[in-house]
């Protein structure tokens, strides 16, 4: 078995016992919220950090987070004209789920599995376009679309927001530290490096909690629309990448072609809960992409 068939196979193992967890009752999906929180303010901004402070800065790095946002907002705006005769509280869950990648907790473990170190900085740069498209695009957008918005348009508030994410802080902190070459004591590289170990199995473990194969009969074409848009404007994007952009490197090349497939991203759930959106409508999108990029992805790396 080749070590990307691996990576993916050992990847499906532990998602598949997650869901196993949760099918024979062993831990209830409400209880996720609980490893979640976990997981965002301990072993995820201990990986990140621990990554961003030891990646290897390149000018060709600068160019990732604006990829993110650029393929982001062109899925965005093909979203806005197909949906515009949607009911607003459905409406808002579907344009979250075209305009940000689920970097974090589904690629950081595939990423380093496949590409060690440095791929997975390589993605974690990618991962700092993500992050304003996710609060500062589409937390607002959730807003306008919702009821009841009374923090959704205030700057003041998606600032703090964003700056006060642990992950946020952890990959600004990693930079610092990088830029600067900062010398960090080794009690505090072995302390993030015991927390950093602990993020991939839990991340993979969250993801089979959160599967779920109920599929809403009345909302499928509103769901294939916006997975089309979705998954037909990332293969293109990663064809671009790929095959037309001069990129040096042949593993950046395969990390970006591999973001372009990404999931759609976790915030979709507690925005859509924030806002009283159709969360169920947010679960079920969120679970069939987690499918198809999982499948995409595989068949990527075994093709190139």
């Amino acid at each position: 078995m080749t070590q990307s068939n691996q990576v993916f196979a050992l990847t499906f193992a532990i998602i598949g016992f997650g869901y196993l967890l949760k099918r024979f009752n062993v831990i209830a999906e409400k209880e996720g919220k609980t490893i979640s929180k976990l997981i965002m303010h301990s072993t995820f901004p201990a990986m990140l950090l621990l990554a961003m402070s030891g990646v290897k800065l390149e000018k060709s790095l600068i160019l990732l987070p604006f990829i993110a946002i650029v393929v982001g907002f062109v899925m965005l705006a093909i979203a806005w004209v197909i949906l515009k005769n949607y009911p607003n509280n459905q409406r808002g869950v579907l344009m979250m789920g075209v305009g940000a990648f689920n970097t974090g907790l589904f690629g950081f473990p595939i990423f380093e599995g496949l590409f060690g170190k440095e791929g997975l900085g390589y993605a974690i740069m990618f991962d700092i376009g993500v992050t304003p498209m996710c609060f500062a695009v589409l937390y607002p957008l959730s807003a306008y679309f919702s009821e009841n918005h009374k923090h959704g348009l205030e700057t003041k508030f998606v600032l703090k927001k964003v700056f006060t994410s642990p992950p946020v802080m952890a990959v600004l902190t990693g930079l610092i530290i990088n830029i600067l070459s900062i010398k960090i004591p080794t009690i505090c590289t072995d302390f993030l490096e015991i927390l950093a170990k602990g993020n991939k199995p839990l991340v993979l473990l969250l993801m089979g909690i959160y599967l779920s194969f109920e599929l809403d009969k009345k909302q499928r074409i509103s769901i294939y629309k916006v997975l089309s848009v979705r998954y037909l404007v990332g293969i293109l994007a990663a064809v671009i990448l790929y095959f037309i952009i001069p990129i040096e490197k042949e593993m950046l090349k395969n990390v970006l072609m591999l973001c372009m497939v990404l999931p759609i991203g976790m915030t979709i759930l507690p925005f859509s809960d924030e806002m009283n959106l159709d969360t169920r409508l947010a679960g079920t999108l969120l679970n069939v992409s987690l499918v198809i990029s999982f499948l995409l992805m595989w068949g990527m790396m075994t093709i190139f």
